[in-house]
């Protein structure tokens, strides 16, 4: 039987040899799991046209599974310098035919757009680091189309967030710009106790699909305009919507309209924030003409 680096001894061995260890300021929690790290991939279906991008490959537990897969090629970003040259020992064959490709670079860091055109990358499969994930998720999103499949470990909590409906707790600024992005799913969680060092949070792996950003975001300032008016809707959580907008000097001026639009989409002059769906936020945003 295959002893994977995923699985907790070999692991181990593998940090304690190379004398390396993990960085809580990097958000490094290694999966210690093959079952998790197979699961994952098989849901992923993976062909030889795919070109996959791997956020935080670490010393490669993920990337073993993907080459047994077979995609075209993994380009792998890794910010942690002794561990890429661990990680370029482990994989060196396959980096030598080309089939793997890393970066050395901080991942918040990276232009997603220029890395997507000139590699043609169409899916990211990653188990995210915990420190960076929810910025980079919006980032990545943000930056490139070309991405249009993503399967990804993250905490619970963020996952928990991404998929939130209005009027639950979770329902969030981050909610709402996110989904106008793309849509989410939770595939399964992971235990905390499938990981090296153990986080404080269970993890889940989701499953995320790109839109096509509606065209009504691409006027009036674009959808950068359109996450100011979410965020500043969200500035002051516990305030009505009305008192939140009337704080920003972008959107004071525009509280009438507001009003007045609000019956509309069945709202009254008391609706909070974390009640707005992310298409009463799009109708006011396009009759708005922000």
């Amino acid at each position: 039987m295959k002893n994977y680096i995923s699985s907790p001894g070999k692991t181990t061995i593998i940090l304690s040899d190379n004398n390396i260890r993990l960085r809580k300021s990097l958000g490094q929690n290694y999966i210690i799991d093959t079952n998790s790290v197979k699961k994952m991939v098989s849901i992923t279906q993976i062909s030889g046209e795919d070109v996959i991008l791997e956020i935080g490959c670490g010393i490669g537990s993920l990337t073993e599974v993907l080459l047994e897969n077979g995609p075209a090629k993994i380009i792998c970003i890794e910010v942690d310098r002794k561990v890429s040259e661990v990680f370029r020992n482990i994989f060196h064959e396959s980096m030598e035919n080309g089939q793997v490709e890393l970066i050395a670079e901080d991942a918040m860091d990276i232009d997603y757009g220029k890395l997507s055109s000139t590699h043609n990358i169409n899916k990211m499969i990653s188990n995210l680091p915990y420190k960076i994930a929810a910025p980079l998720i919006l980032k990545i999103l943000r930056e490139t189309e070309k991405i249009t499949q993503f399967w990804m470990t993250i905490q619970k909590d963020i996952a928990v967030r991404l998929t939130a409906k209005p009027g639950d707790k979770n329902y969030s600024s981050y909610t709402v710009k996110s989904n106008t992005l793309a849509c989410y799913r939770s595939c399964f969680n992971i235990s905390r106790n499938c990981f090296l060092p153990k986080p404080f949070v269970d993890s889940s792996v989701i499953e995320v699909t790109r839109k096509k950003i509606p065209e009504e975001l691409r006027v009036g300032g674009g959808i950068e305009r359109f996450f100011d008016l979410v965020n500043a809707s969200f500035a002051h959580r516990r305030k009505m919507l009305l008192n939140s907008l009337s704080k920003s000097k972008d959107f004071s001026q525009k509280l009438d309209s507001i009003s007045e639009l609000l019956p509309e989409i069945g709202k009254n002059k008391e609706v909070r924030a974390e009640e707005l769906s992310l298409e009463d936020y799009i109708f006011l945003y396009k009759n708005l003409l922000i």
